[in-house]
């Protein structure tokens, strides 16, 4: 049922006075569990998937005893719906970690429901030290997004970049749920807040238009860009893997324009203190921005870019001139290490697949004096491991 009919048969039963669901009771409100995504040092946006429709708040504060609630959303409603809530905590302080757990109430009425009692930490831009993890092209495949949660939460990081294809391709909105906010095999609110990074198979298919109902961004934007202790980091939507034009993309596909768009906005966002000054400088984008084997691709022949070259011509110059150290991509599903070169002066890390084999977590650790990355399979055993110094302001 839709948000329209639900509140159409709401208004029906209030003419009788009385409230009732559209749906009878059948377990709990909440859908699975809830997510965070889009940290930033002042706010976090949690999402939740409701099996009913209902209301729906969250309630938080600096200790387990809450004290705190958000129960209205930036129209002046009451959060309520049937099918997924997302609600945004503003007003935090940077550094602070906040305990919280989302409520969930019957339409008509009736004691509420509460979700398990979280915690998470806000950014702290004036952190000495900030500590990151890395997944990237899941694609649904739920063990080893268990396995990555729980290799993950066994050293907490501030902040986890989920760096593309967590789908196959958005062919309905009803895959969304189970695939962004509570996949079967982890609780993602049990970790760090996460960015999303879109890759090209979360931008594909003719409802990935929906995915924005689901997720969230810290600047309503697909890229953004952060400071977190002594690193300074962007995030990057490198598009899809073929160009605009490609009649697999139906006409709706418009991705090149976002790339330089992104182009004019690095210009001017690297030119800010809080990013020229940083000790440390990364970038994260789904499709690499160098390749192993940089050939031309035949795209009328089933071809898709390996690294992406529309990327790199638009944003190159603007990220060498910050001094990025690392670019941070998946999308090969096969893990590699490729060194800076004096024509491409940073490192390309990418990681690896959907399988529990394939599958890394890539880690960072950065204090004043330098960045670990460490490239890890899912037993825990170190493939690589990257040593970068700070950069001089």
């Amino acid at each position: 049922m839709t948000t329209s009919a639900m509140l159409e048969v709401a208004a029906a039963a209030e003419q009788t006075g009385r409230i009732e669901s559209a749906a009878a009771p059948d377990g709990p409100l909440l859908k699975g569990t809830p997510v965070l995504y889009a940290p930033t040092d002042t706010g976090v946006t949690a999402v939740w998937g409701l099996s009913r429709p209902a209301l729906g708040w969250i309630e938080y504060g600096p200790t387990s005893d809450l004290g705190l609630k958000l129960n209205s959303d930036p129209m002046g409603f009451v959060p309520h719906s049937d099918r997924v809530i997302k609600l945004r905590l503003h007003g935090l302080q940077p550094g602070t970690r906040y305990w919280w757990r989302v409520v969930n109430a019957p339409l008509k009425g009736g004691p509420p429901e509460y979700s398990a009692l979280y915690s998470f930490k806000t950014l702290d831009p004036a952190g000495s030290t900030t500590r990151f993890a890395v997944w990237n092209d899941t694609h649904d495949q739920a063990d080893t997004i268990g396995q990555l949660n729980r290799l993950t939460n066994a050293e907490p990081p501030d902040f986890l970049v989920w760096n593309g294809d967590v789908s196959n391709n958005i062919e309905s909105p009803e895959v969304i749920p189970g695939l962004y906010v509570s996949p079967s095999k982890a609780d993602l609110a049990s970790g760090a807040p996460i960015f999303l990074v879109r890759g090209n198979h979360d931008v594909r298919g003719l409802w990935a238009n929906r995915l924005t109902e689901y997720v969230d961004f810290p600047t309503q934007r697909s890229f953004c860009a952060f400071r977190s202790g002594p690193l300074a980091a962007v995030i990057l939507d490198t598009g899809e893997d073929k160009p605009d034009r490609h009649p697999s993309f139906l006409g709706v596909a418009a991705f090149e324009p976002l790339i330089e768009e992104q182009a004019h906005w690095l210009k001017r966002t690297l030119q800010l203190p809080a990013f020229k000054n940083a000790p440390f400088r990364l970038a994260f984008c789904h499709i690499p921005l160098r390749g192993k084997i940089e050939n031309p691709v035949d795209y009328d022949r089933g071809g898709f870019d390996l690294y992406s070259r529309r990327g790199r011509e638009a944003w190159h110059n603007a990220l060498v001139q910050w001094g990025v150290q690392a670019i941070i991509s998946g999308h090969t599903h096969s893990w590699a290490y490729l060194p800076e070169t004096a024509e491409h002066p940073y490192a390309q890390v990418v990681g690896g697949g959907p399988s529990l084999k394939n599958a890394v977590v890539i880690t960072g650790m950065a204090s004043p004096t330098e960045l670990r990355l460490v490239i890890r399979d899912l037993t825990g055993k170190e493939l690589q491991y990257i040593l970068l110094l700070p950069k001089a302001s």
